[in-house]
């Protein structure tokens, strides 16, 4: 006798049927792959300063607010003062809007300069409005002497909206980890009633992950000198790093030297030397070159070099 397929039994294989294909379609989904779907992909940041010291005995005396020194491979500190005070940090702060603009363009795209952007003041590359300039040659302008208006067309053009930027720059600070900074623009210049402000711990982190990903940055900060010819998008330039130490102490390759009146003279400095690399960062520093030079001395010898 054939047993009759009733309503109920067609009503329940028809939601198991929903249910199973519901399943696979999600699971479809997870498949895809963030870059074959054209999305942002933000890498996590895994590395985190080490072993921050306290006072040592054979230490260098400085006079810098805060001061961290570290092994760029292990995260190990190798001379650290006051590594988690919050200060301002003048012109470091282009670190960050170097990491924002390439994590969205490519070196070879155009910039247009605004006229807001070209009116910056006092370090400048001297842009003139309407000129064009590409992504590297803006971080060149950045790098060797700190061109505020550079700074600034990179915070206006990169997602067309300066206010987007300067919020992807606090985003990125939290996805690094970087749990004691805020950026209120791009460039690092005081303001009236808020200023930006980081921790030297903070700042080794930035740097690292920024040469880790971009590489090709150190190359742009250890340049001493570039001259960018005239072109039918821009004038000429003609540019020279501001970092003595590129100059004057073997192995150094950048990084970013830094000004203002409330934040005194900060500085990243890069070194390499026989398969070693050292960040050094330096706060509110009274002689940051001759500091900066006596704090990898130290460091160096720490590493056995």
């Amino acid at each position: 006798m054939k047993k009759l397929i009733t309503p109920f039994t067609i009503l329940t294989l028809l939601v198991l049927f929903m249910i199973i294909n519901e399943s696979l379609d999600k699971k479809s989904v997870q498949l895809i792959s963030p870059l074959l779907s054209k999305e942002k992909v933000l890498a996590e940041n895994l590395w985190f300063p080490s072993g921050i010291l306290g006072v040592q005995t054979d230490e260098p005396s400085i006079t810098a607010n805060a001061a961290l020194f570290i092994d760029s491979k292990t995260g190990q500190a190798l001379f650290s003062k006051n590594s988690n005070s919050k200060l301002p940090i003048a012109s470091l702060v282009k670190v960050m809007t170097a990491l924002i603009a390439l994590e969205h363009k490519g070196m070879d795209d155009q910039y247009e300069v605004s006229q807001k952007a070209a009116d910056m003041e006092p370090d400048k590359m001297l842009l003139i409005a309407e000129e064009k300039l590409t992504l590297k040659e803006l971080l060149y302008g950045i790098f060797l002497i700190s061109a505020n208006d550079a700074a600034e067309v990179l915070a206006e053009e990169t997602t067309g909206n300066r206010k987007e930027f300067i919020e992807l720059m606090n985003k990125k600070a939290k996805q690094l980890g970087m749990e004691d900074s805020y950026f209120v623009n791009p460039t690092g210049l005081d303001e009236d009633s808020n200023n930006s402000y980081s921790t030297a711990y903070d700042l080794a982190i930035l740097t690292r992950y920024l040469i880790r990903h971009f590489p090709e940055v150190v190359e742009i900060s250890e340049t001493p000198h570039i001259y960018l010819p005239i072109t039918q998008d821009h004038q000429d330039y003609d540019m020279y790093t501001g970092i003595n130490l590129i100059t004057t102490y073997p192995g150094v390759v950048g990084f970013k030297t830094g000004y203002t009146p409330e934040a005194g003279l900060t500085l990243i400095t890069l070194a390499q030397k026989d398969g070693h690399e050292v960040i050094g960062v330096l706060l509110g520093s009274q002689s940051r070159r001759d500091e900066a030079r006596e704090l990898l001395d130290y460091s160096f010898k720490k590493l056995g070099l």
